[in-house]
């Protein structure tokens, strides 16, 4: 018997990866951001990794800017901070946070 689970990412928006898997992956979204609506990540306690799925925009840490289309990845290792502002056709996006040794350990 199977205990394989599908959730549509779609519907959900946002899943707790470590209710289904072992291991250091932890929360996983795909936000919708309209037209110039901006998010930003901090990398504190997990790093992150995020995967653009459609639309346009850019990236922006610290001096350095990105521009973002369909199939530009980001990561973020800690102690960065990235914001992500959604151009003309706005920005999806697969970001998926993972903790890291280092923030076990001072969990602990």
């Amino acid at each position: 018997m199977s205990n394989a689970v599908v959730i549509n990412l779609r519907e959900v928006r946002e899943v707790d990866a470590g209710d289904f898997l072992s291991g250091p992956l932890g929360r996983i979204r795909l936000p919708q951001l309209q037209p110039g609506q901006q998010e930003t990540l901090i990398a504190e306690d997990h790093e992150h990794t995020l995967f653009t799925v459609r639309g346009d925009g850019h990236a922006i840490s610290g001096s350095a800017t990105v521009p973002l289309r369909s199939g530009v990845a980001l990561t973020l290792p800690l102690g960065s901070k990235v914001t992500v502002e959604a151009g003309g056709e706005g920005l999806e996006l697969f970001i998926a946070s993972l903790a890291t040794p280092q923030a076990a350990a001072a969990a602990q």
